[in-house]
């Protein structure tokens, strides 16, 4: 589903969607915002109709926080919204969102012949590196949770948005809604600063195993790089 709300980025959204649909064997409608609806990808452009042609359009994050299914926000470079970089990447934090977060994305990835990158970004300590936390844990667990599915794992030490800002190769940035209604800061960071489409996944996807989210059979062995 597509929220048409006037602006240029609108057009974008929906051949977005369009693309993503056949990919699915799914359909895509068009509604206005405000309207009432059931769907199970929300799909908005990155700007709207009015104010600064940088940054967020003021009615986006409230149409992603709000929705009731997976919302995909359209932005960045137009190699990336064609999806000619044959990349998804996965931002994971350690926390209760990961497994939905690596399922959606492994699900993209299968669904386009796309390789799967699973990132997290935690900065350095800025007091003593002796004091600095161990993030390797972090794509351990993403690792198990995969279950075999084939992604390279990648520990950034710089702040979530510097991360975020160099996935200049990716066609898709996959991130959970974080821990408030109003999306959290890793989110947020991912809406405003990143050079590609954005999905935040609110829910499980459809397809689970005994209470797990499902994810794709592996076609190849799993690299893993930190």
């Amino acid at each position: 589903m597509v929220i048409a709300d006037g602006s240029p980025w609108t057009e974008e959204a929906l051949q977005w969607a369009t693309a993503h649909a056949k990919l699915v064997d799914a359909w895509v409608e068009t509604h206005q915002l405000g309207d009432d609806f059931h769907a199970q990808l929300v799909v908005v452009g990155c700007q709207g109709r009015t104010g600064s042609p940088l940054g967020l359009g003021s009615h986006v994050l409230s149409v992603v926080c709000a929705a009731g299914c997976d919302a995909v926000v359209v932005r960045g470079t137009p190699d990336a919204r064609h999806g000619l970089h044959g990349r998804i990447t996965a931002l994971v934090s350690g926390g209760a969102d990961d497994a939905r977060v690596l399922a959606r994305a492994a699900v993209f990835a299968q669904s386009r012949g796309a390789t799967l990158r699973v990132l997290h970004a935690a900065p350095p300590s800025v007091v003593r590196e002796d004091l600095d936390e161990d993030h390797s844990w972090v794509l351990e667990r993403s690792t198990e949770l995969l279950a075999g599915f084939p992604h390279t794992a990648v520990l950034v030490r710089k702040q979530p948005h510097e991360a975020i800002s160099r996935c200049t190769d990716t066609d898709l940035i996959v991130v959970g809604p974080g821990e408030t209604r109003s999306c959290g800061a890793v989110t947020r960071a991912a809406l405003h600063h990143a050079p590609c489409p954005v999905l935040v996944v609110h829910r499980p996807v459809q397809e689970e195993h005994r209470g797990f989210p499902y994810l794709p059979a592996p076609r190849r062995p799993v690299r893993t790089t930190v």
